[in-house]
């Protein structure tokens, strides 16, 4: 009789334990938290870029004022910011895309 009462809660234990890996795994519907989340992401990546814009061409301008000619200083000035300029592409291009893309 003992042995019968193990197995039924040993059963009943591991349905109980699927049923809430499977409410889990379950998908889950976009509610207005998640959309108006979304929306502030990508107001927040605009004014980041926006940002990085002005942080550049500062960047830019401040370059010319480092000693005329070609020291490596300068150089690594000109190679970062050239590094900046295709990052910033590259986010630009990702948050064109994902602005483009369907919605869910």
């Amino acid at each position: 009789m003992q042995h019968a009462g193990k197995i039924a809660a040993i059963l009943i234990f591991g349905t109980t334990l699927l049923a809430a890996q499977n409410a889990q795994d379950a998908p889950k519907p976009a509610d207005a938290q998640t959309v108006h989340s979304t929306n502030a992401d990508k107001n927040d990546l605009s004014a980041d870029l926006a940002k990085m814009h002005i942080l550049l061409g500062q960047m830019q301008r401040n370059v010319a004022f480092v000693s005329s000619g070609d020291t490596p200083l300068k150089h690594q000035f000109e190679l970062e910011i050239e590094m900046w300029q295709l990052l910033l592409r590259d986010m630009e291009r990702k948050a064109g895309a994902e602005q483009n893309a369907p919605t869910r």
